[in-house]
């Protein structure tokens, strides 16, 4: 883009140049005036001043002069308005702001990338968001993700998501996850293929219209796949089969959203030998461990504040924002 943006300034003010040169020559050969003469004569022209001629013109000259207004003024001044309209509200303004979210972008580490501004990647950027995550967006609308920017600030690549170049302009390398939730499953499996190639350690998120299709997300590298049309059969089930439990976590998530939440967190290296008390912040009353998952995959519930905590375990707590006593 800094290349396009370049070329047209150059191309129009060498079209502005050139009239100028034009008329300077045009005086200066039709009537033997000086260069300084003969462009004094051209620049007021084309301004419309009307300061009167410069020296006294033939009929030739003024035929010259004539043409000159005619044809130099349009030209002049179309140059002049694409500039006005390229420096104040075209190119300019869109180059640097691209300018400054590429810097901001380039600063950014252990960040989520979120490809494509469907209804679920929009709901999981506004979870991450209200958690407090740093975020960058690839979205090929660019209505879209102006509209992101002015609502929250979030920095956004316009592009397509399954290109390598954006991906690495979103900074995936330095990315922590990747949510992918374009439209097409064939496009969502591109992108957790050429994530995966850029960042072997990178968590990947990807959405899945149908079962087969989450199949095959996994095995080309997705840590999860989501089935939005499974998630909602299953809330819609449950809010006939159990109602009330529902409608309580909802009014939860709703009224406490920063205060309300459910995790899952791996026992930390730090944390093996020791007791859930004393890893976590149990007596400050902000915290429920619920259950452990052991190696294994058997579930231990409501375990007792005094457990050992063990390597590959894993902790499911409801919360705010749980902080390790021992980080």
């Amino acid at each position: 883009m800094g290349r396009t943006l370049a070329l047209k300034l150059v191309s129009l003010l060498g079209l502005i140049m050139a009239v100028v040169v034009m008329g300077t020559l045009g005086y200066h050969l039709l009537e033997g005036w000086s260069i300084f003469d003969s462009l004094y004569m051209t620049v007021i022209t084309l301004a419309t001043i009307g300061y009167g001629e410069t020296h006294a013109l033939d009929n030739v000259g003024r035929i010259f002069t004539i043409l000159l207004i005619i044809f130099g003024t349009g030209v002049v001044g179309y140059g002049l308005s694409s500039l006005t309209l390229m420096l104040f509200q075209g190119d300019l303004p869109v180059y640097l702001r691209k300018k400054k979210m590429d810097k901001l972008i380039s600063r950014l580490e252990n960040h989520v990338v979120i490809c494509g501004l469907s209804r679920s990647g929009l709901y999981a950027l506004e979870e991450l968001h209200q958690a407090g995550h740093n975020i960058v967006v690839i979205e090929q609308n660019e209505a879209h993700a102006a509209q992101l920017l002015a609502a929250s600030g979030t920095p956004y690549i316009v592009g397509d998501a399954t290109e390598d170049a954006n991906l690495l302009a979103a900074g995936i390398v330095r990315a922590r996850a990747l949510i992918t939730s374009l439209t097409s499953d064939a496009n969502n499996a591109f992108v957790v293929v050429t994530a995966r190639s850029l960042n072997p350690q990178l968590t990947i998120v990807s959405k899945a219209e149908t079962e087969s299709a989450r199949k095959k997300l996994q095995a080309v590298g997705a840590n999860q796949v989501v089935i939005p049309s499974y998630l909602g059969g299953m809330n819609m089930a449950s809010l006939v089969a159990n109602p009330q439990t529902m409608h309580f976590f909802e009014r939860l998530h709703s009224r406490y959203p920063h205060a309300f939440r459910a995790e899952v967190l791996p026992v930390l290296d730090e944390w093996v030998g020791r007791s859930i008390a004393e890893c976590l912040p149990i007596a400050s009353g902000n915290m429920m461990v619920i259950a452990v998952e052991l190696p294994g995959g058997e579930v231990q519930f409501n375990p007792p504040l005094a457990t050992i905590l063990h390597q590959d375990e894993s902790l499911m707590v409801i919360g705010q924002h749980p902080q390790a006593a021992g980080s």
